[in-house]
């Protein structure tokens, strides 16, 4: 699979990497990672396959900067979850609105393709799922200590957000219920935060 990729330690990525891979991921969420080519991803990136060994070492370098831009992009919603300067429901709907707004274009394809073909993509993301779990737990108790919400289950709360994180990945799911998005986010935070039953007795 092209040049073997040689493990480094995370460096910071510039300008001109982040437009790139920015624009290469969502060619990634329609083709796939697999059999995407180095070739393809420079016609696609109009650049010479050249200038990406200049700042890529290989296709696996590449595929794992993306993730990684990716994933810190979504790591946003922990500064939201404990931004004291905020409302403590603001929080909340900005944080997981950010994070939900960012999954956007993401495919099964495409993480099922890195959890088979490309692990050492996939364990960074395992790692900051379960992250996001633990911090939407304490963001949770908090709220439970400090009188907001009432008491439940903060582990069975936090695998909600998660379960539909992984829906708002699913296009299928999405076009079949004509949801963006944004609608999808915001009726998930209106019948969390409001409930179902109606107003009446």
């Amino acid at each position: 699979m092209g040049r073997k990729a040689v493990k480094k330690n995370r460096k910071e990525l510039d300008a001109k990497q982040k437009k790139w891979l920015k624009k290469v991921l969502p060619y990634f969420y329609e083709h796939g990672v697999r059999k995407v080519t180095m070739d393809e991803i420079a016609i696609h990136l109009n650049i010479s396959k050249a200038t990406i060994y200049n700042y890529f070492q290989s296709k696996e370098e590449l595929v794992e900067a993306a993730v990684w831009l990716k994933l810190t992009d979504l790591s946003v919603m922990k500064e939201y979850l404990f931004n004291d300067e905020l409302d403590f429901i603001e929080r909340y709907y900005e944080g997981v609105r950010h994070f939900t707004t960012n999954l956007g274009g993401l495919t099964t394809q495409y993480l099922n393709e890195l959890k088979v073909f490309f692990p050492n993509c996939w364990e960074p993301i395992q790692l900051f799922q379960n992250a996001s779990v633990e911090n939407l737990m304490e963001y949770y108790s908090m709220g439970i200590k400090r009188g907001i919400f009432s008491k439940f289950n903060i582990a069975l709360m936090a695998q909600q957000d998660r379960l539909f994180f992984d829906l708002a990945t699913d296009a299928s799911f999405l076009a079949k219920h004509n949801l963006s998005l944004q609608i999808a986010f915001e009726e998930y935070f209106n019948t969390k935060f409001n409930g179902i039953l109606t107003n009446s007795k």
